[in-house]
């Protein structure tokens, strides 16, 4: 139960300030800062043993029903990106094709990916808000087989391309629907470990799928050394397709369709451990009404209407964070090292094939392991903190990049070698444990239940876009400029990091509905640092949150 001191009459008010002194006077009281007492109130009035079996029963359907789809669906995402990373170091797939490792040609073959994401993009929202967050899974693994089938068994780089083109665009609306279904379907303390584990566990599990693949097969002398990493895409997108109904369908959306009680049944059984009155599905529920309720008098939810994105200044300031954390995650140099890793490594005078794929496979490994723990902090230290620190730490370690891929590769010794490979990895510890467990998480959770799933589509088109002109240019400057295109990054870093500081609101410590009085404040960065000192103690078992 929560007890706050309001402008009552003044012997209302002594009795709380007393209460409040009697509270302070026990050994049994903890005081703590919250950023929402009532969050806080319905989470301990839930009583939940933490090592209970039904607790633990809990914690496993949950990490089946949230996160299993997330992983997969992302783990197509990084396969992808790390697929092309090894093919492009492998003589074999270059040879069939009569494509280089460098130039326009590669960056027209890495970018057509992105353009499926823009053209998925469009068609994203629709999907999950009419027909579910569900259905948007399903229908992006199936294109993402057919995609994945075009590619190897593709005889020209025409079709090696349309099948990319496939890919990218199943991807899109994989991407656009499963951080909406985790946001929407998560434990509500758990939100930000379940967002930081989608990204990490998803993109690295394919990439280290891809990675070691690609080690292994890159001994074989013939095209079956690219082609049989190719068609291991389609496992992934084949056990969404087959499991993703058995899946509950995601509350919120289930509520806005006007079938209230499917929803109560799935936070009941979800949330609450089965239990009809617990507290937490009851303010659960009451916050899903209650927001549902503002959008039906704001002139309720419109698949076909996107304008909607641009109505409002507080949904005009998400959109602003989407951007910056969408492009700036493109521009700050990440992408460079991910992609193009096999080029870095040859001009720091690793030039073998197969040391080339090692490299990248235990770079794999590292930020796979860095991004896990990340995944432990995003609630405890917030996501502001873990965006900030992320930012001016890659941007660090950037320095030294940008000044050992000064020298000319004659004059690279082989200590220079090793520090600049020193380098990269530790720029994937950064990148990983503070960025990998955000980007998908926190595009999601600050969009309202209305506009989700069109915002999210938007991200997705944002990052196309971004990711398209970094993958097409960046080979090319790299061609024509050299080292000087390490220094765009370099600044990128730094503007990004003054553009955080300065907008970027804490979510973590509410709801995804409470999130909404953040964004309509005059100083959202302000209003979500706020916090309330409440008292926490024990009284004959019952929990109670007393704000002070």
């Amino acid at each position: 139960m929560a007890t706050t001191t309001t402008s009552a009459p003044s012997r209302e008010k002594d009795a709380d300030s007393k209460h409040v002194e009697h509270i302070g006077e026990r050994k049994d009281v903890q005081q703590v800062q919250v950023a929402s007492v009532d969050f806080q109130n319905a989470l301990l009035e839930e009583k939940l043993n933490p090592w209970s079996w039904s607790s633990v029963t809990l914690y496993g359907v949950i990490l089946v029903t949230t996160l299993i789809p997330m992983v997969l669906d992302c783990c197509m995402n990084g396969f992808d990106g790390t697929l092309m990373s090894s093919i492009n170091a492998m003589p074999w797939f270059h040879r069939h094709f009569g494509t280089s490792m460098e130039g326009s040609g590669t960056g027209l073959l890495f970018s057509i990916y992105s353009i499926g994401n823009l053209v998925g993009a469009v068609f994203a929202a629709p999907i999950s808000d009419v027909f579910g967050r569900r259905m948007g899974m399903f229908v992006g693994s199936l294109i993402i087989t057919i995609g994945a089938i075009l590619e190897a068994v593709g005889s020209n780089i025409q079709l090696f391309m349309g099948g990319r083109f496939l890919i990218g665009l199943g991807v899109s609306l994989t991407n656009s629907a499963a951080p909406v279904y985790l946001v929407e379907v998560a434990f509500p303390q758990w939100r930000g470990l379940f967002g930081g584990l989608y990204n990490v566990v998803g993109y690295y599990t394919g990439a280290l799928a891809c990675t070691w693949t690609a080690y292994g097969t890159g001994f074989l002398s013939s095209n079956w050394s690219w082609r049989a990493r190719v068609i291991i895409q389609v496992v992934p997108s084949l056990v969404v397709m087959g499991a993703v109904f058995f899946l509950p369908e995601s509350p919120r959306w289930l509520w806005a369709m006007g079938k209230q009680e499917q929803a109560r049944q799935m936070l009941v059984k979800y949330h609450g451990s089965g239990k009809i009155n617990s507290p937490l599905v009851r303010w659960e529920c009451r916050q899903i009404e209650e927001d549902l309720q503002v959008e039906i008098e704001t002139g309720g939810r419109r698949w076909w209407d996107f304008k909607v994105l641009f109505e409002t200044k507080a949904n005009l300031y998400r959109l602003w964070l989407i951007f910056l954390v969408s492009v700036f995650s493109q521009f700050i140099g990440g992408s460079v090292i991910s992609y193009f890793m096999p080029v870095m490594l040859q001009n720091a005078g690793i030039t073998s094939s197969s040391q080339q794929l090692l490299m990248n496979a235990i770079n794999t490994v590292i930020s796979f392991v860095s991004g896990l723990v990340g995944t432990l902090f995003v609630d405890r230290w917030g996501r502001r903190t873990l965006f900030l620190w992320g930012t001016f730490l890659t941007g660090l370690v950037y320095i030294p990049l940008t000044v050992q891929a000064s020298f000319p590769v004659p004059q690279i010794t082989q200590s220079m070698g090793y520090g600049f490979i020193a380098c990269i990895f530790l720029y994937g510890v950064f990148f990983s444990f503070c960025w990998s467990t955000l980007q998908a998480l926190y595009p999601a959770e600050i969009l309202p239940n209305d506009i989700r799933a069109k915002g999210v589509a938007f991200q997705g088109l944002i990052s196309g876009a971004a990711n398209f002109i970094n993958m097409y240019a960046t080979p090319v400057a790299l061609q024509n400029i050299g080292w000087e295109m390490y220094t765009i990054f370099l600044v990128f870093h730094f503007m990004e990091f003054v553009f955080m500081f300065f907008t970027l609101p804490e979510t973590k410590g509410r709801s995804i509905e409470e999130l909404n009085h953040v964004f309509k404040s005059p100083n959202p960065v302000k209003e979500s640092l706020k916090m309330t000192t409440v008292l926490i103690h024990e009284d004959d078992g019952a929990k109670e949150v007393t704000g002070v």
